[in-house]
């Protein structure tokens, strides 16, 4: 008997342990495509072993230590504009720049250390290694989080959709 209880208890962890592989982020859906090479230009210290560094690419271009490059026709910054952060671990993090719970494309979120703060509500989002998980204020969704491709031999960062 106690190893029906066992099995029949496994099957119903199994089957429900899958809720929320659909889940989908309340941030509209835009055209994300950033490509980077990290052997050129500005970009030649967003390298992996630049833990901390980041850019951010928004309507006036890309913008990195101060240098603003403009967008070539091929790029697309997300809803509200990309953070794009080296964390350590990944090595690279990206996250489009609207707060999940205010909506607002318009009010994009400021970097500020590790996190990305919503100037309307106030929330942080910690984009260092946690996938810009809400850590003070209301929200309960996450930052809308983007794919990232490093191909080290090459110095080329590619910047896409995923599929939350």
């Amino acid at each position: 008997m106690n190893r029906y209880l066992v099995i029949f208890t496994s099957c119903i962890a199994l089957l429900t342990g899958c809720k929320g592989t659909n889940w989908k982020s309340s941030v509209p859906d835009y055209p994300i495509h950033l490509e980077i090479n990290t052997n050129v230009g500005m970009y030649v210290s967003f390298v992996p072993e630049h833990i901390s560094a980041y850019l951010i690419a928004d309507e006036s271009g890309i913008h990195y230590e101060g240098i603003t490059q403009p967008l070539t026709v091929q790029d697309a910054y997300g809803y509200a504009g990309t953070v794009v952060y080296i964390d350590g671990s990944h090595p690279y993090g990206a996250y489009d720049l609207c707060c999940p719970h205010c909506l607002k494309r318009d009010k994009p979120c400021k970097i500020d250390g590790f996190y990305a703060i919503c100037p309307e509500c106030d929330e942080h989002y910690e984009i260092y290694s946690s996938n810009g998980v809400p850590t003070k204020g209301i929200s309960t969704e996450p930052l809308k989080q983007y794919m990232t491709t490093y191909n080290s031999s090459t110095g080329r960062l590619f910047v896409g959709p995923s599929n939350r």
